[in-house]
């Protein structure tokens, strides 16, 4: 029985990741100091002519949650302040620049916060419930 003799690093190594945009290097590890500890941030490509770059799935998430949030607390102030007819017609013309500084929102957070305010108000639902029902 022959048993071919495993090279250093060959148990448990993982694959390198190669850049998916330019698929000619590997990726590497972007991070920086915070303090007095390192800490990691996500993955760049070292490729000069390349600038893809990937955050790590926690710091995503945290903004998610941080986004979902603040739709979730101007669609409350949307409902409390405003009728339904007030409502529509916000959502058929323009966003408001004034909500969206105030608010911190994008465009696209802004009309969403306003289409699920009118589902809520339509339906006499919560805005999680009308969270629920547009997902």
């Amino acid at each position: 029985m022959n048993e071919t003799k495993r090279r250093q690093g060959q148990r448990g190594s993982n694959p390198k990741t190669i850049c998916p945009k330019c698929e000619k290097e590997y990726l590497k590890t972007a991070g920086g100091r915070e303090e007095r500890a390192w800490r990691r941030v996500g993955l760049y490509c070292p490729n000069p002519a390349c600038d893809y770059m990937i955050k790590d799935f926690v710091e995503l998430a945290d903004e998610e949650e941080e986004n979902v949030e603040k739709v979730k607390d101007f669609t409350e102030a949307c409902c409390n302040q405003n009728s339904l007819k007030e409502l529509k017609e916000a959502l058929a013309g323009e966003a408001d620049e004034t909500d969206m500084k105030t608010w911190n929102l994008t465009e696209d957070q802004w009309c969403e916060a306003l289409e699920v305010a009118i589902i809520a108000m339509e339906n006499n639902l919560s805005v999680d419930e009308a969270i629920k029902c547009r997902s």
